[in-house]
């Protein structure tokens, strides 16, 4: 599991990558992922449609990824492979913008995670799949809604957690990419 929390806490995700996908957003992100980019573009799913929050935290979030100062975090963190983020991306062939396109946010509403407030967000390592604790997400200042999609996204290109501790993910991303 791995996740922006509030306090460190170590779960199991419940759920396996194929069962957490929603839709045809999630089966184009399971083959973008692969490294077959979709002809089209992709669409939103309905989540962003029904939390505003969320869509314009993506939209943030990319703008801020589009910055050389917020692009520098990825080579602050190294995979659980032990490469830099940024030459992870590299390989990839995508932009960070493009990396956080490929975000399936989905609601984590419901499960443990996000009902006893111990993270704001979650996902697998190099998975494009995030849960997002609705509650708690719609509460927290535009930056750092957008720092919690960039630490998502951080994820689902390798980094690992405990270590690094979460709050510091979210510090360094925070530092680098909120001005």
């Amino acid at each position: 599991m791995r996740g922006v929390g509030r306090r460190p806490r170590r779960a199991l995700v419940s759920c396996t990558f194929a069962v957490c996908l929603v839709g045809g957003a999630g089966a184009q992100a399971v083959a973008a992922h692969r490294g077959h980019a979709s002809e089209t573009p992709s669409t939103r799913p309905a989540l962003e449609d029904k939390v505003p929050e969320l869509r314009w935290a993506r939209v943030r979030a990319r703008e801020r990824l589009g910055r050389p100062e917020c692009q520098a975090v990825l080579a602050d963190f190294e995979s659980v492979n032990g490469g830099r983020l940024d030459l992870v991306l590299r390989s990839t062939g995508r932009t960070a913008q493009e990396q956080l396109d490929l975000l399936v946010l989905q609601s984590g509403m419901g499960r443990p995670l996000c009902d006893h407030g111990a993270a704001l967000a979650y996902t697998q390592v190099a998975s494009p799949v995030v849960s997002v604790c609705l509650r708690g997400f719609t509460l927290l200042r535009p930056p750092e809604q957008d720092a919690v999609l960039i630490h998502e996204m951080l994820h689902s290109l390798g980094l690992g957690e405990n270590p690094p501790e979460s709050t510091a993910i979210t510090s360094q991303v925070l530092k680098r990419c909120a001005h």
